[in-house]
């Protein structure tokens, strides 16, 4: 009687794959994304759950490189930290397997003298099927030796505010650009890390813009984050505004400041507003209000006309009592 009931209670038990597939979509959600391509061979059931759903599972992540070549479009798919991967024409590729994966980065490099039309199409096609596969673990954009013309300008600015709403990282240099900053893309940008060299837009780059936009956000971060422009350059307004910004700062975070076209007239101009303000300095190197030991250091190349500004920390390589041996250590990106 009692194996009877043992039996009994035995055929009632609940199994995983009674579970409705809303809920197992969400235990999958919490797998690491090399192990769901496994799961699909576990069972039909799991395999049908999330082929359904590989949009809105952890998918591994990519690098994926649109280039010219003998006047091709192509495309490169490497997994990230892979410096091998698939490289077909863009045309010909299966997007299908972009459901598969997460696009951490995006690089367009070596773009020139192809026919503006295949350009749009080639741009148009990644854009659209970025937003039908729901890329959203985008984090670095590039564009390096690309030429665009204003036929493409529709879609590539398509691309960039798409891409402003996600990325870390975004990197422009020697390059043609059919695209604008407009003030309210930048305001909700999510990048720390943003480089612009030797390449133009529709309309000038707002580079006073971005730099406030990234002093906003070092003054609004609860944790150390790390902050790097490379650009034209801005006003010594900005440039004192971010300055003191951090230097008052109890959170002292990581930044490297670059900025192009600062010629003797713009370093003396700076000077005079840092004296206004009361900024002091030694040998071009600004005391921390809040961090005994840390400074910030101003550097000024007259022959590539560049001002570059970096933190510096002085630790104490001694114990207390002898005398101060300090070692210097700043962040270099």
């Amino acid at each position: 009687m009692s194996g009877t009931t043992g039996l009994h209670e035995e055929n009632t038990m609940s199994s995983i794959h009674d579970l409705p597939c809303e809920m197992l979509r969400s235990v999958f959600e919490n797998v690491n994304s090399q192990d769901v391509p496994m799961l699909r061979t576990v069972c039909s059931m799991f395999n049908n759950v999330i082929k359904t759903n590989y949009c809105f599972l952890p998918r591994v992540a990519y690098l994926v490189k649109i280039f010219s070549e003998n006047g091709l479009i192509m495309i490169a798919n490497m997994k990230s930290g892979d410096l091998n991967g698939c490289t077909q024409n863009l045309f010909e590729f299966d997007f299908k397997h972009w459901r598969e994966i997460g696009i951490v980065e995006l690089e367009f490099e070596n773009i020139k003298d192809c026919e503006s039309e295949t350009v749009d199409r080639a741009i148009n096609l990644v854009l659209n099927e970025m937003i039908k596969t729901k890329q959203c673990q985008l984090r670095k954009l590039t564009f390096t030796n690309v030429e665009l013309s204003n036929k493409t300008a529709a879609v590539t600015q398509g691309l960039l505010d798409a891409a402003l709403k996600q990325c870390e990282n975004v990197t422009v240099e020697n390059s043609i650009l059919p695209i604008s900053f407009q003030p309210e893309s930048l305001n909700s940008a999510k990048f720390d890390h943003f480089r612009w060299i030797s390449s133009t837009g529709t309309s000038p780059l707002p580079s006073t813009q971005i730099l406030k936009k990234l002093q906003n956000d070092m003054k609004a971060a609860v944790n150390k984050r790390s902050f790097l422009a490379e650009m034209g350059s801005v006003t010594v307004e900005a440039a004192c505004d971010f300055l003191e910004e951090w230097l008052r700062l109890p959170i002292a975070s990581f930044f490297n400041l670059s900025f192009h076209n600062c010629d003797d007239t713009w370093k003396t101009r700076f000077l005079v507003e840092c004296e206004r303000r009361g900024l002091t300095h030694n040998y071009m190197e600004f005391q921390s209000r809040t961090h005994t030991n840390a400074h910030v250091k101003v550097s000024f190349s007259q022959d590539a006309r560049t001002c570059c500004i970096w933190p510096v920390l002085d630790v104490p390589a001694r114990t207390t009592g002898q005398s101060v041996c300090y070692a210097r250590y700043f962040r270099d990106f």
